[in-house]
């Protein structure tokens, strides 16, 4: 093999590796790179509250807008009612990463030459880079309606990364201008290192020409640094969730890979890669996160029902700050805004909440809570099922192994 193309390979990867980032959540989701650096210093740690109970250790979106203290209804009210702002030096940094992995595209260096050369806008591009696009966010979307617990850490961490850039206030758009700018110059710079550069000098120095040898293997790599490869010798749900994340980038690249071999059309991935991203940063910000926590403060600033006797009767056991933060957490989880909670909503989000249940045991529990069997729990049923305790984690675990 000529010295040329190992050095070409060599190159190719030694660009790649400051996409590598040791400190990066295992949990991390889709490409989202310009988010994910960083984080893990600011993921606070928790111990286990019980002994063998279903309880994931990290926090959750509904702590960083409240604090629950012990695991209490009630407590301090957290950010969300605090001035919530784009958290820009994140951003700078972020885009100054991408300057300094695209380096040689913006100094005019081989990376311009290849997007130059490789990448032609026009009516084609744009369709093919939309069409391409479609099946990835059907994909997207069937992860983030999932309830399998294989899932469930990775949509948990994509919104908390994503509250941690905009804030827990919809910005629409401010999110709208700081997604597409951050989406694209990812685009522009991964689809020319990963596919440009990468993909046809993996190709020649390991296929003798071979385009699928080259995809695959730039696939491979484009896919392994976006996650944490320490995280698979760690076991447990670190390994468990980077390998669900190296599923889905291998799926990710390799979409891209044949977008970009089948049109010969840099310009193509580089529209589907841009589409992707900014979806995931502003819908995740605008209906998963903040939208929710919109929805949720809301519902909790609404006038008590004086004749409602269930909230009087936790008013009078528990308190009026106690009431507001339940309805609080009931309207977070009440995702789809109906005002009622199904199994698979509770589930789902008993899991971000730091419980992680089986569907079995999400169904016991939503025949516990369910008092009417209607097939849904309503705010009432709720507060009957929490209210005795005082608390949701205590409620579940008693529904789970018994009063102690």
């Amino acid at each position: 093999m000529p010295l040329s193309s190992h050095v070409s390979v060599i190159k190719a990867i030694v660009i790649g590796l400051f996409f590598l980032d040791h400190q990066t959540s295992p949990l991390q989701v889709r490409a989202f790179d310009v988010v994910r650096r960083n984080l893990y210093q600011q993921r606070v740690i928790l111990p286990a509250p019980f002994v063998d109970f279903p309880f994931r250790t990290t926090h959750d979106i509904s702590s960083l807008c409240m604090k629950t203290g012990s695991g209490d209804e009630g407590g301090e009210r957290g950010p969300s009612q605090g001035k919530v702002t784009v958290n820009i030096p994140l951003v700078l940094q972020n885009l100054a990463n991408q300057a300094l992995i695209g380096c040689t595209i913006w100094s005019g260096g081989l990376g311009y030459k290849i997007l130059t050369e490789e990448s032609h806008l026009g009516p084609d591009a744009i369709i093919f880079g939309i069409t391409g696009v479609i099946p990835m966010l059907a994909l997207s979307r069937k992860i983030e309606t999932s309830e399998s617990v294989f899932v469930a850490g990775l949509n948990l961490s994509t919104n908390m990364a994503v509250l941690r850039l905009f804030g827990a206030t919809p910005q629409p758009l401010l999110a709208a201008l700081i997604s597409i700018f951050v989406a694209l110059s990812t685009g522009i710079v991964e689809e020319t290192i990963f596919r440009g550069q990468a993909l046809p000098a993996f190709a020649n120095a390991y296929g003798n020409g071979d385009v699928f040898i080259g995809a695959l293997l730039s696939t491979l790599l484009f896919a392994v640094l976006h996650t944490n490869p320490l995280s698979f010798f760690k076991g447990g749900e670190a390994f468990s969730d980077n390998f669900v994340l190296l599923i889905l980038q291998i799926i990710n690249g390799a979409t891209f890979a044949l977008l970009y071999v089948v049109t010969g059309n840099l310009a193509v991935p580089i529209i589907t890669h841009t589409l992707y991203d900014f979806y995931t940063f502003y819908k995740t910000h605008m209906v998963d996160v903040a939208g929710q926590m919109q929805y949720a403060e809301k519902e909790m600033l609404m006038p008590i029902c004086s004749s409602n006797a269930i909230e009087k009767k936790w008013i009078i056991e528990r308190g009026e700050d106690w009431l507001r933060e339940a309805k609080q957490s009931f309207f977070l989880m009440d995702t789809d805004r109906d005002g009622e909670l199904s199994r698979k909503e509770l589930r789902i989000s008993l899991y971000s909440y730091g419980i992680n249940l089986s569907k079995d045991q999400s169904q016991q529990i939503e025949q516990a809570v369910d008092i009417d069997e209607s097939g849904s729990i309503d705010f009432d049923e709720y507060l009957e099922y929490i209210g005795p305790t005082g608390s949701r984690y205590k409620a579940v675990r008693n529904t789970l192994l018994g009063p102690t």
